[in-house]
């Protein structure tokens, strides 16, 4: 069996079909890669973050205001740098390790679960490994997952110090999608089922998935297992021997038939070169490394890679060895010592192994331990050296039942410690994600690996890897920074409660200061005038000479500005971009060039003096024009509500001084809009019936204000002007 290798972005794409939503779970993330590779390629943005930043930003955030995204992380360990107003939810109530990546289409979705944190090495440097999958909504089967990972993501937010908005829009989305699917046929086959630590510890949903009776004969563990993913554990040895323990134990054995145990590790001193010596070493049995060239499979130039064998047996003509897959070789003497003296060959220094000695010299004395090493350095195709840290998480249970051998796997985010495998959330474990698989046969570590060394126990170092010290964050004082775009405010709420040590404080944004204080708030700070710059995404807590980076939530994404730094726009600029005279991104060339007399400019060069029913019609137009192209809810709500859609366009009109504009006039514009608004065509979809609901509630609202500004009087022309615009519904 071998594992197809893809990058992971690449499993995500649905070709020829817009993303309509996504959810985002990681441990550690990286805002910088996450904006301008992961939701530059999921989102189908065409511009260029580093040559055109400005331009890209403006189009990304005009991307999220259709498609809601939300991203959880752990508090703990986020990078800073954020610039783009998805929403971002820190977890600090559990460590918060899952790797969980959800993107919604309009005919399915895609799913990835596994080891990779939304960072460049997660993605595109690791070994990592993840389960992805299409997920069509008609799929009874894939609807059971969707079903789960939704339910998931509603736990996740229990967790969160705030809701936000987009993880509840992207939900929505799904929901209508997968509403009326039947539950799955019982012979409908499941070969692969999403588990949770909400629901129960890793261990127990392992425990469940093997047969009663079945005979357990290997545990296969494939993880950075010794570093220690939960700093809550006093004692590491005792968390990984009860965890061996435990998965040693999943099922019994024949007396004195103990089941096998094999650990994939890190090799991470392994050579790519032989050291420098002036003598030659002397040939003799142990682990050599061994430089050379291999076939590519293009055709083109052998490349060159490093193959480790281990060395068993010397004669004068051959030298008898095994390679890094325990297969026996006979190799040509003579060769091997060309191979030497060319300094292609040369003795490698046992490995080191960051593990608790005792504990796998315990395990080793009761079972057949194989170690198998995996070299974090590496050669690329050019021959240049590559580092690929090992950092995929991998459990394989290999069983007899009834005279039939079967291996079940679960890929995720769990190392092998207490936190993750033996303790749910509820009572204190990690927040860990992940899915079972089963397959015929026995599957073992490096038939899924194939780049796995084999080693034993007593030809590696054992060292303790020490664990990080824990670090005070006082950022945990700020349970949420809330920016109301149409108001122009930043509330940062505080929390209850917090860490110790928080004395002088200072809020800034882009190096202004916004709020100081000395000890934490009781009450919300409010800051007035504020605008989401396209630099940041973040406040900076600045505090005991240190300094945090706190996410901005804006509150309503509709109602942020087309483009940043521009003012909003009056009555004849939102005419002139609806009716597709003018762009908003030449608006805000021009504002940033030449200032407001640039804008007036332009405008006064469309509409000379003043507008005409002409242009207004032509905005209206326009504007239904985009409503009906709007297929999802988040899209169409800014078309409603936004900067430019039909509610503020409507104030503005009816902010015109009456002697600019007559009563009867707005009016009639009015009712011509009411007219549109109500012969919209919504584009079909699952959740047209959202949307019509939306544009029902938008049209009620502006007709009872149309009906305030009814001209008085009986005339001719106004009786027929009210019969041609009465008594029409908006459309569903």
């Amino acid at each position: 069996m071998r594992l197809e290798t893809r990058r992971l972005l690449e499993q995500l794409i649905t070709p020829r079909q817009a993303c309509i939503g996504a959810v985002f779970c990681s441990y550690t993330f990286d805002p910088a890669y996450f904006e301008e590779q992961v939701l530059r390629t999921l989102l189908a943005l065409s511009s260029d973050p580093d040559e055109d930043g400005a331009r890209y930003h403006a189009e990304a955030r005009a991307a999220l205001r259709d498609t809601p995204v939300a991203c959880f992380v752990d508090a703990s360990v986020r990078q800073g740098g954020r610039r783009l107003p998805y929403d971002l939810h820190l977890v600090r109530k559990r460590t918060f390790h899952p790797k969980v990546t959800l993107v919604l289409y309009e005919t399915e979705a895609r799913v990835a679960v596994g080891s990779g944190n939304l960072t460049r090495p997660g993605h595109e440097r690791n070994v990592e490994l993840f389960f992805t999958r299409v997920l069509r909504y008609d799929d009874p089967v894939a609807v059971v997952m969707l079903r789960q990972l939704d339910a998931f993501f509603g736990a996740c937010l229990s967790l969160a110090a705030s809701d936000g908005t987009q993880l509840q829009a992207a939900r929505q989305a799904l929901a209508a999608r997968i509403a009326g699917s039947p539950e799955p046929a019982a012979s409908a086959p499941r070969d692969a089922s999403f588990i949770s630590t909400f629901e129960s510890s890793a261990l127990r949903s392992l425990a469940e998935a093997l047969p009663a009776q079945a005979t357990l004969r290997r545990v296969g563990v494939l993880s950075p297992f010794f570093e220690r993913d939960d700093l809550a554990i006093a004692d590491e040895r005792e968390g990984l021997t009860s965890v061996l323990s435990e998965l040693l134990a999943l099922r019994r054995h024949p007396p004195g038939e103990a089941p096998a145990l094999e650990l994939g590790v890190p090799w991470e001193d392994a050579p790519l070169a032989p050291p420098a010596a002036a003598v030659l070493p002397a040939l003799a049995p142990g682990l050599w490394a061994w430089r050379r060239a291999r076939e590519s499979l293009g055709g083109d130039e052998p490349v060159a890679q490093v193959a480790y064998i281990r060395v068993e047996k010397i004669t004068g003509k051959q030298v008898f060895a095994v390679d890094a897959g325990e297969r026996s070789q006979r190799l040509d003497r003579a060769e091997f010592e060309a191979a030497l003296a060319d300094h292609q060959l040369w003795p490698v220094a046992p490995p080191k192994v960051h593990a608790p000695p005792r504990i796998l010299q315990r395990v080793a004395k009761e079972h057949q331990l194989q170690l198998w090493l995996q070299p974090t350095a590496t050669l690329a195709g050019d021959g240049r050296p590559l580092l690929r840290p090992l950092h995929a998480k991998l459990f394989l249970i290999t069983v007899e039942h009834r005279g039939q051998t079967s291996t079940y796997a679960l890929v995720g985010s769990a190392n092998a410690s207490r936190a993750a495998l033996e303790r749910p959330v509820a009572e204190g474990g990690n927040v860990e994600a992940g899915v079972l698989m089963r397959f015929d046969g026995e599957v073992r570590l490096r038939d899924l690996l194939p780049s796995l060394v084999a080693s034993s126990l007593g030809d590696v170092q054992l060292e303790e890897r020490p664990a990080p010290e824990s670090e005070l964050d006082l950022s945990a004082w700020i349970e949420d920074a809330v920016h109301d775009a149409e108001a122009r405010t930043l509330t940062i709420v505080w929390a209850s409660a917090g860490p110790k040590g928080l004395s002088a404080w200072q809020l800034s944004y882009l190096g202004r200061a916004v709020a100081s204080g000395a000890g934490p708030a009781t009450e919300p700070t409010l800051v007035t005038d504020f605008d989401l710059s396209p630099a940041s995404a973040e406040l900076a807590l600045l505090a005991s000479d240190r300094c945090w980076m706190i996410p901005i939530r804006v509150a309503d994404l509709a109602q942020l500005p087309i483009q940043a730094g521009l003012p909003a726009p009056d009555l004849r600029a939102l005419l002139a971009m609806l009716g597709r005279r003018v762009g908003s991104e030449r608006l805000a060339t021009l504002w940033q060039q030449r200032g407001p007399s640039g804008v007036a400019a332009i405008l006064e060069s469309l509409f000379g003096d003043g507008f005409g029913p002409h242009d207004v019609f032509k905005a209206w137009w326009g504007l239904r024009q985009e409503i009906e192209d709007s297929t999802t809810v988040a899209s169409l709500r800014h078309r409603l509500v936004g900067p430019t859609g039909a509610r503020t366009v409507w104030k503005r009109l009816c902010e015109v001084p009456e002697t600019e504009l007559a009563r009867d006039e707005v009016w009639l514009y009015g009712s011509e809009l009411m007219r549109e608004l109500r012969q919209a065509n919504l584009a079909d979809g699952p959740d047209r019936p959202a949307r019509a609901e939306l544009l029902a509630a938008l049209v009620t609202e502006l007709c009872a204000d149309l009906a305030q500004r009814e001209p008085p009087g009986d005339a001719a022309w106004l009786d027929d002007v009210r019969a041609f615009y009465r008594g029409r519904g908006p459309r569903s």
